[in-house]
């Protein structure tokens, strides 16, 4: 009899505890499973852009089915965007939540709050 595999990789390279919050401008979006990516551009307080990496984030289909459409967060929308870093890459972040203008938030791993 053959069984499905429930392995997934590891999230240990990232401090799931730390949460860090960027609000920014959408550069890129990839809406794609097993897991979502974006960059997001963020003013500096001493007006210097920065690019923050979300290299991981909750899978596209669980997203869609949450409400959020690849609309919501496309190039040049601002966005609230919550991460946890990577522990070897201060500028790389597990994607943890999408906050929308309206308040509208979508949490792909609440587990992990």
């Amino acid at each position: 009899m053959a069984t499905g595999a429930a392995a997934h990789h590891s999230f240990a390279v990232y401090d799931m505890q730390h949460e860090i919050e960027f609000k920014g401008v959408v550069d890129t979006v990839e809406f794609r499973n097993p897991h979502m990516a974006m960059t997001l551009i963020t003013t500096q307080p001493n007006g210097e852009k920065k690019t923050i990496h979300f290299v991981e984030g909750a899978p596209a289909n669980m997203l869609v089915r949450m409400g959020l459409t690849p609309e919501m967060i496309a190039h040049g929308k601002t966005i609230t965007a919550i991460g946890a870093p990577r522990k070897d890459n201060p500028d790389a972040f597990f994607l943890k939540s999408i906050i929308l203008p309206n308040g509208k938030r979508f949490d792909g791993f609440p587990a992990t709050r």
